[in-house]
């Protein structure tokens, strides 16, 4: 029975804004609360997916064992990339013309057999250390990725046989990885890149590796011996064009870093890494997870930075034998940036946003000639440069995709809504997400009886139909926030009737007894593992329609795979569902995840570990149609819960605790002073500010949640609680006690 009634309170704070100002409201011990999600090895990684991984947002490698005698240190970086001529377009043409390019690696050759290791991977400090055992002595490494210099430092010490350390560069062949496999779309001819040259100057060993466009990247180290150490220093330079030296950028970078005391450099370096962390806080009871949240955190940081190249499929993680050397736009990139929202991360975002901006003539070239006035789109595949050509004529292999541009403009509009940026949505978003709308209106065909039908289009891994549910989806949302933003932000659009229209007539989403369709007149009847066809907006009155069609979804064996899993957390989450979103995430974790958290599909895929982030995040709060919902889907088995500077549209950053089942207090931080709604289990019987002695809000209650609104100032903090004044707003660690040992990492035995 839903129970509603409504009031307003207009309150006198019974704690005045000096006391609150006396309290810190997050006492973490961060070192120690960190240290138990420290990623451990008591036997050395054999793959990519064992390794141990380190980066700074643009370099980066990934250490684990080659052979018997080998470890091996991969060198990445993500700008290393193919710089030919587009030719036509392929769906697979930018992973030949434009595709990420390996680089090499770095190894010690031990003399005798590698027996063991232990090892681990501090993540709060973004460094590497262990002792790996061979069976004529040891030899004990450190090793990290400076969070501001272009550089791979690697220490190691051996003893007994092992004392002399034989340190080599492998280069590897400058070659698309999709030319060593049979792909279709794989060119008759394919000139390759000239042969790596490799050299010594002073000290400087180097290999420079030419492309073809006159172009080119370097690979540069140097050791430094001393009686009981070695130490290499690696860096890696990119000339994209013929315009720069990079054999000298990669010589400078390790000259500069020379000039810092070793000791400086990694204080600056643990510096960034702390103050990257404490940007937001989360701790749940099951160790297992909570780790995992904090580790993709910390791949996030190693895999981008505002100012650097977006995230691909493998960050600067580079793997040779991936067939993902591209960006992929139908479902990778979006989940991959997804965590950074609600993480309080907002500046890793920029390298997504930047990379649309200062690429919108080739998103305008992708589509039709006459269109470019006004839309513009995005193919499936692309390199950096983001060409893509995306025609109705290009349905060759599923290529015809329609409404990828606007599910990556979903997020870029994500900034906005969480930041409330408005001069970034001026300056960028508004416009270039009319641009993707512009695109699929085009498209628009109406019928007799005057709704408005797109043409046949492919639904992601799926196939083709007409009024296919991904780009109605895409359509519908980006009306409604077009619309919405000009009723709101006053941009007076002489579009506006236009889209209300459009809206008004657009068909209906195609749906049967099983649920939502593919598309018009096709059903989902084989198993799917992209949730393309279930990406209509949630709300109380198509829930039960979201309940069927998720339960068919998964009901159909067969496809599914990692990513499957997260979207459905999250469906079931944004029910409120916390039991089953908690046991598909499980099953997640069990059958998919590796042990460094990464994730393969024929390759690397970075996209499934860190939309699991997101969906642990779902559990615990959630900020969608126009109202924030404090831990909406907490499994049953979770007491404890707490987190802090969560943030969620409007620009708040939230803060929480659960203890014992029953949330104690929630606490809200104004950046730009909008007005808050909140959902909540609390019986909240005080509102107090920080700066007011006086503070209005109206609450209602609905299905046993108190549902509380109140206005906020700019740099205000609200404080909600039952009126208990033992409640001090603190958040802390919980105990963990599911999984309580558990470490991420390789272990003979968990």
């Amino acid at each position: 029975m839903k129970s509603c009634f409504s009031f307003i309170f207009f309150l006198l704070a019974a704690v005045t804004s000096s006391l609150f100002a006396q309290e810190k409201s997050n006492e973490v011990d961060w070192a120690k609360f960190m240290k138990r999600q420290t990623l451990r090895w008591d036997s050395i990684g054999t793959s990519y997916y064992s390794g141990i991984l380190l980066g700074n947002g643009w370099l980066g490698t990934n250490i684990y064992k080659e052979d018997e005698q080998t470890i091996r240190f991969d060198i990445g970086r993500t700008d290393v990339t193919d710089q030919r001529p587009h030719q036509g377009s392929g769906l697979s043409e930018p992973l030949i013309s434009r595709p990420r390019l390996p680089i090499g690696r770095m190894t010690i050759k031990t003399l005798g057999r590698i027996t063991g290791a232990k090892m681990n991977l501090d993540i709060y400090n973004a460094t590497a250390e262990g002792t790996i055992y061979t069976s004529k002595g040891t030899l004990e490494f450190s090793s990290f990725v400076p969070a501001n210099a272009n550089v791979i430092y690697i220490s190691a010490k051996g003893t007994q046989s092992e004392k002399d350390l034989n340190w080599a560069f492998i280069a590897e062949k400058s070659k698309s990885p999709r030319m060593n496999q049979e792909n279709a779309g794989n060119p008759a001819v394919y000139p390759e890149n000239p042969m790596y040259q490799l050299s010594k100057v002073g000290e400087f060993e180097r290999c420079k590796q030419p492309l073809l466009n006159d172009g080119g990247y370097a690979t540069v180290w140097t050791k430094k011996q001393t009686a009981d150490e070695s130490t290499m220093l690696v860096s890696v330079g990119y000339d994209a064009n013929g315009k720069a030296d990079e054999v000298k950028e990669a010589t400078q970078a390790i000259q500069q870093f020379r000039k810092v005391k070793l000791s400086a450099a990694l204080a600056a370096h643990q510096k960034w890494w702390h103050q990257y962390y404490q940007q937001s806080f989360i701790s749940i009871p099951d160790q297992r997870m909570e780790s995992f949240y904090w580790i993709q955190l910390y791949k996030l940081g190693s895999a981008t930075r505002a100012n650097l190249p977006m995230i691909d499929l493998m960050g600067p993680w580079f793997n040779s034998k991936t067939p993902w050397p591209g960006v992929w736009w139908n479902l990778n990139t979006q989940l991959t940036y997804s965590p950074i929202f609600t993480a309080n991360h907002l500046e890793l975002g920029k390298s997504l946003f930047n990379t649309l901006n200062n690429n919108l003539q080739n998103l305008i070239n992708n589509v039709p000639e006459p269109w470019r006035k006004d839309a513009a789109a995005i193919g499936r595949i692309s390199g950096y440069d983001l060409v893509a050509p995306l025609a109705e004529d290009h349905k060759a292999n599923g290529q015809f995709e329609l409404g990828n541009l606007t599910w990556a403009m979903f997020y870029y509009y994500q900034y906005y809504a969480y930041s409330k940026d408005k001069q970034e949505l001026q300056k960028h978003i508004y416009s270039l997400l009319k641009r993707s709308l512009n695109h699929l209106l085009y498209h628009l065909k109406k019928d007799e009886q005057g709704i408005l039908h797109l043409p046949s289009s492919f639904l992601p891994e799926y196939k083709y139909a007409e009024d296919a549910n991904y780009a109605l989806s895409s359509l519908r949302w980006g009306l409604s926030t077009l619309i919405d933003l000009n009723k709101k932000e006053g941009f007076q659009d002489t579009d506006l009737g236009k889209w209300e229209e459009v809206m008004k007539n657009l068909v209906p989403y195609p749906v049967n007894e099983t649920g939502l369709m593919i598309g018009k007149e096709v059903s989902l009847t084989s198993s799917h593992r992209h949730y393309s066809h279930l990406m209509t907006p949630l709300n109380a009155a198509n829930q039960a329609l979201i309940e069927k069609s998720l339960n068919h979804w998964l009901s159909l064996k067969g496809a599914l795979q990692g990513y499957t899993f997260t979207g459905a957390v999250s469906i079931n989450a944004m029910m409120g569902k916390g039991d089953q979103a908690y046991d598909l995430l499980n099953q997640l974790f069990d059958q998919y995840i590796q042990p460094n958290t990464l994730y393969q599909e024929s390759g690397p895929v970075i996209e499934t570990p860190l939309s699991a982030a997101t969906s642990i995040q779902e559990l615990l709060i959630q900020s969608w149609g126009d109202k924030i919902r404090i831990f909406p889907a907490i499994p049953e088995i979770w007491k404890n819960v707490s987190f802090d500077q969560l943030r969620t549209e409007g620009g708040f950053l939230v803060s929480a605790s659960c203890v014992n089942g029953a949330t104690q207090f929630i606490k809200v931080y104004s950046t730009k002073g909008d007005t808050c709604r909140l959902e909540t289990d609390l019986k909240v019987s005080l509102v107090s500010s920080d700066q007011r002695k006086e503070l209005a809000f109206s609450v209602f209650q609905n299905e046993g949640k108190m549902n509380i609104s109140f206005s906020t100032l700019p740099g205000e903090t609200i404080f909600l609680s039952d009126g208990h004044h033992r409640h001090q707003f603190k958040v802390l660690p919980t105990t963990a006690n599911i999984k309580e040992n558990w470490s991420w990492g390789l272990k003979k035995k968990l």
